[in-house]
């Protein structure tokens, strides 16, 4: 974790390493050194999820553990990086003790969960899920240009994603251990969560085109786009505090720009995001169709125009009952009785789980803080988190009780 977290495009500001950087081809380095030295070889498919796998002694359908190695910008160092941390030390102490399961185990670094050049979340595990392909990234672009060409640049084949996809009958789970990412499990004084399901969450990016102007000219008339952002922010936040939204339903603003972004000038467009989450899809779906309303009737009473596109959709998954009980009886093994929670965070579980049974065990993250430079977790609930997820792919694989 130490060195990975060296991988680094922001050092002293906490851990920037975007899918598809130099700090990202720096970990993969790492982690390619590291498999090597128990004896597997790595490969990277189109999308650039790392992979590595360890050979089992039946052609039975295979394990498969892993989490993503990119994060935000200016995050913290166990986001993601845990997760894959742990499945590479749960194939090490596999290769240290000779243990040879009876299915292949394999390891998977996954690319782009984040969502940091793009926008849409997961990007990595949803390829190898086979829910986007070379025409969808083709479309996916930033200022710099497609995600196709940027895959391409990086030294990868993204037209190889269609016949690289998982095959359902040749997998038998995904297994993922994760921090928290909220206090619960330290609120209630808990080293572990099993999650049962993991919420549902829609991204959606709103422009509104307004008439630009001189900060002097008459308020009456203005086509202001920002004083529509702020309105529709506001109201947003009034439908969950009125009940129209249900109280564990969740609702962000998180990027905003306004154009031309002058301190004497009425804006001419403003861009924002809206981060909506809640663990039943059509409880989300229904809540969005209300904050859609909301937001073209804010633009249509201040002569605005509104563009809205969806940028991503995740989760919204149950998780695998018989690898929650599998992390359960791990987890008894070293006399804990673990909490039972839902995800509000999106992971790459809930791609997986699309396709194949999923689990998804956490570890607490102190004071609930994540996405930043004071993300961490105590080192024994790390090599907690590690154990569980190693004794239930050992069980999972053939190996006994865990």
């Amino acid at each position: 974790l130490e060195e990975l977290a060296g991988c680094n495009a922001t050092p002293g500001e906490g851990i920037t390493r975007f899918s598809w950087s130099e700090a990202d081809r720096a970990a993969r380095r790492v982690l390619e050194r590291e498999l090597r030295a128990i004896g597997l070889e790595p490969w990277s498919d189109g999308m650039g999820n790392l992979h590595a796998r360890l050979k089992g002694r039946t052609d039975a359908p295979a394990l498969l553990t892993g989490s993503h190695l990119d994060t935000v910008r200016h995050g913290g160092r166990y986001d993601g990086t845990y997760g894959v941390v742990a499945s590479l030390e749960a194939l090490r102490s596999f290769h240290d003790e000779g243990f040879t399961p009876d299915c292949d185990v394999e390891f998977i670094a996954f690319a782009e969960e984040e969502g940091s050049n793009f926008g849409p979340t997961c990007l990595g595990s949803k390829g190898l899920a086979g829910e986007i392909g070379p025409d969808d990234l083709r479309a996916l672009s930033n200022a710099e240009g497609s995600a196709y060409d940027k895959l391409r640049a990086f030294g990868l084949d993204p037209d190889r994603l269609p016949e690289e996809c998982l095959d359902p009958a040749r997998v038998r789970a995904f297994l993922e251990v994760h921090i928290e990412q909220g206090g619960e499990l330290e609120k209630a004084g808990v080293p572990l969560g099993i999650v049962t399901a993991i919420s549902g969450m829609r991204l959606h990016r709103l422009t509104l085109r307004g008439r630009s102007d001189h900060a002097a000219s008459p308020m009456q008339g203005r086509r202001d786009p920002a004083a529509g952002f702020a309105e529709i922010a506001h109201r947003m936040e009034g439908l969950w505090k009125d009940g129209v939204l249900p109280e564990d339903f969740s609702c962000t603003v998180g990027e905003m720009a306004c154009s031309p972004n002058v301190g004497i000038v009425v804006p001419d467009t403003v861009t924002f995001t809206i981060d909506i989450r809640h663990v039943d899809v059509s409880v989300l779906e229904e809540g969005w169709k209300r904050i859609e309303a909301m937001a073209r009737s804010v633009a249509e009473s201040r002569g605005l125009v509104l563009d809205l596109v969806r940028l991503s959709a995740s989760g919204g998954v149950p998780m695998a009952a018989e690898i929650g009980e599998a992390f359960r009886l791990a987890a008894g093994k070293r006399g804990v009785q673990p909490l039972f929670m839902k995800s509000g965070p999106a992971h790459d579980a809930a791609s997986m789980g699309r396709r194949v049974p999923a689990g998804l065990l956490f570890v607490p993250s102190i004071k609930g803080l994540s996405h930043c430079p004071q993300e961490d977790t105590a080192p024994e609930h790390l090599a907690l988190g590690a154990s569980v997820l190693e004794d239930a792919l050992r069980f999972l694989a053939g190996g006994g009780r865990p």
